[in-house]
């Protein structure tokens, strides 16, 4: 009769294909790389030394080198300077050694041709993830648990507990290496998870893994109804970078949809609930993740690329052409002669000009503070900023705004208003116009 490792790897790994399989020593990883090898998978060892632990570390690595050598597994090794890594990337030893480790990994993957990364979290993992995640805040995602398929990244052994692994490995005569920080309760948050928690629950319930398991397997079935609602409703809340704030009010669940947008930009859960109990403030208030930032306008939030944001310094213009301003902006010029039949166009992205009354070459800019123009059929300046206001443009689209000059003097606001003074009249001889193309 086949043991659970063997039914684990056949239900979770289509045997096809090289897999790399992690392995640190320890029961789990050990088990792991020996059920696979045995089972007849094309299989190689990944192993990482993260050099934390002195001595213990160096052990590991020969532990790993003796069981390969042994069972004719090949085996890649890989040391890491994690301290200087984590001193530079400002991030903890635990992140600097999960990122350093799945860098590697996927690095390996592609080098060997693999079609999978197996790592040997089981059961009891599973449960403690679960248990983690509850007691430091987490969504229905959290309470999931991991997956058995990630990318590739997969899991055979989640429904495996430890002790089944220990007692696997021990019928086999085989042993295994402890990491002696997993016995320390006070060493992470994990292990006091595996060494007080989980035993305390224990005597109330003696199942307790079971059920947190069963739990996380319900949670992603729920996960499926969630997404699907998540999705029909956020088509009534969001058009393309803008969310509606009245309809994400109405909306079945305004705070979990709102926390769902703002978590896919990078926004932790305290930005999200701080945006949201602000939603009726001032128009003009912004905020930042990393790469997004999230402006509060006239009833509604406006998202923007914080790599979008740009400033055009001043630019020379061609008398006759195109040109491209911005990624998503150019200008096609024109200048002809002015006949009886010549039409002037009023369409907004069209300007349209009396050469003649030019002073060139004209230039295209950025709006600057204090930038004034007298438009078209008034008979004073007044500033761009009050124009802008006026209307109705949100700080992205000002931002974004671009203005024409002749000489000194702005002669277009782009796609907005033309200026006075140098409008087409009955005694002009030459026409350039300018026409703003946006993609």
């Amino acid at each position: 009769m086949k043991s659970n490792l063997l039914q684990a790897w056949e239900e979770n790994v289509e045997k096809s294909g090289k897999i790399l399989v992690a392995v640190s020593g320890g029961a789990d990883s050990v088990a792991l790389l020996l059920s696979l090898h045995q089972a007849g998978y094309d299989s190689e060892a990944l192993h990482c030394n993260f050099a934390l632990r002195g001595l213990e570390s160096d052990r590991d690595e020969l532990f790993v080198r003796h069981l390969c050598r042994t069972n004719n597994i090949a085996l890649s090794v890989k040391h890491f300077h994690t301290e200087a890594y984590a001193r530079q990337h400002h991030v903890s030893i635990e992140m600097a050694a999960r990122t350093l480790r799945y860098e590697w990994f996927e690095e390996m993957r592609q080098k060997r041709g693999a079609v999978a990364i197996a790592v040997g979290h089981h059961k009891d993992d599973q449960a403690e993830t679960l248990l983690l995640n509850l007691i430091r805040g987490t969504g229905l995602r959290g309470l999931c648990g991991m997956s058995s398929h990630l990318a590739h990244i997969v899991r055979p052994l989640l429904g495996v507990s430890r002790s089944e692994i220990e007692e696997w490995l021990t019928a086999q005569g085989q042993d295994w290496i402890v990491d002696s920080t997993n016995l320390q309760a006070d060493a992470a948050i994990r292990n006091r998870i595996r060494l007080e928690i989980i035993p305390a629950l224990g005597q109330i319930n003696p199942s307790v893994v079971n059920t947190l398991v069963d739990t996380s397997g319900r949670m992603r079935e729920a996960l499926k109804l969630y997404e699907k609602a998540l999705a029909s409703e956020r088509t009534l809340i969001e058009t393309g970078n803008s969310i509606d704030i009245q309809a994400l009010k109405n909306s079945i669940a305004p705070q979990t949809i709102f926390h769902e947008i703002l978590h896919e930009r990078g926004f932790t859960t305290e930005q999200a609930e701080d945006i949201f109990r602000h939603l009726d403030g001032e128009p003009g208030h912004e905020w930042r993740s990393d790469k997004w930032r999230l402006l509060r306008d006239r009833g509604h939030l406006l998202w923007q690329r914080i790599d979008e944001e740009f400033t055009l310094a001043q630019q020379l213009l061609p008398l006759e052409g195109q040109v491209q301003i911005t990624p998503s902006t150019k200008l096609i010029i024109r200048r002809q002669p002015r006949r009886a039949d010549t039409q002037v166009s009023r369409h907004p992205l069209i300007a349209t000009f009396d050469l003649e009354k030019l002073t060139l070459p004209l230039t295209v800019r950025s709006v600057r503070p204090h930038d004034r123009m007298k438009p078209f059929g008034m008979t004073g300046t007044r500033l761009l900023s009050d124009i802008m206001t006026d209307l109705k443009m949100s700080l992205f689209d000002k931002e974004r705004q671009l203005v024409v000059l002749s000489g000194s003097d702005i002669v277009w606001l782009t796609g907005r208003r033309a200026a006075a003074g140098f409008e087409v009249d009955e005694k002009t001889r030459f026409i350039l116009t300018l026409q703003l193309v946006l993609s």
